[in-house]
């Protein structure tokens, strides 16, 4: 990573999105990935924006095969046909060690700081989540308006293609894309989302996609 920092500060000066690869070694890349696939349990998210007894909209869990599930899916979908924010997909707030070592480095953090500009950056893992896109999740349209200065994504997917759906789209005036992302194994993908942010979303994952699209996200404040 290091030894492309100026070639990566200069995508984002142009783009205010990077994508960074190879950010671990091959063989850390593949443990943290074990390490999700293999032992961690996922619960299936979703927003239907509907307000609970004390008005807070809460986010909604359900486990697949039960009524809740297939009432909370039919809710999502409706919602998604309006073009009204909603989303669907697994996640999970366990963190893999070499995750945190990662973040915590002041090194990393600096090289984050050099490649966009900022002059302070600071991670808050208590916002962050490891998400899991299975077939038919997805998540609308947002900005992501105050949740800090930069988004990012790390990407725990393995051997993905346009096919299958589960594109990162950025659209700055919610209808034309200006950026594209295809899911690859250890990159990592940061964008812009100060001030009011940035549209972007995950398209659905096709129907009889058998893979995961993992990836470790959160925000820079």
């Amino acid at each position: 990573m290091f030894k492309e920092l100026n070639q990566y500060k200069e995508n984002w000066e142009k783009e205010k999105a990077v994508t960074i690869t190879n950010l671990f070694s091959d063989e850390d890349a593949n443990e943290i990935w074990s390490w999700y696939a293999t032992n961690r349990s996922f619960s299936k998210s979703f927003f239907t924006g509907d307000a609970d007894a004390d008005g807070q909209v809460p986010l909604v869990f359900a486990d697949e095969g039960t009524e809740e599930y297939d009432k909370l899916t039919e809710r999502v979908n409706q919602k998604l046909d309006r073009n009204e924010f909603t989303y669907r997909f697994g996640r999970t707030q366990e963190m893999h060690p070499k995750l945190v070592q990662m973040w915590q480095s002041k090194l990393f953090i600096g090289a984050l700081e050099y490649i966009t500009g900022y002059d302070t950056l600071e991670w808050y893992p208590d916002s962050t989540f490891t998400s899991k896109y299975e077939e038919g999740d997805f998540l609308g349209a947002h900005t992501d308006e105050n949740h800090g200065k930069i988004a990012f994504v790390y990407q725990l997917t393995k051997d993905w293609i346009p096919q299958y759906g589960g594109l990162f789209l950025r659209m700055p005036d919610w209808r034309n894309v200006d950026k594209t992302v295809v899911p690859q194994f250890n990159e990592l993908t940061l964008f812009e989302v100060s001030g009011n942010g940035i549209p972007h979303m995950v398209t659905q994952v096709s129907n009889g996609v058998k893979k995961m699209r993992m990836g470790y996200s959160g925000w820079l404040r």
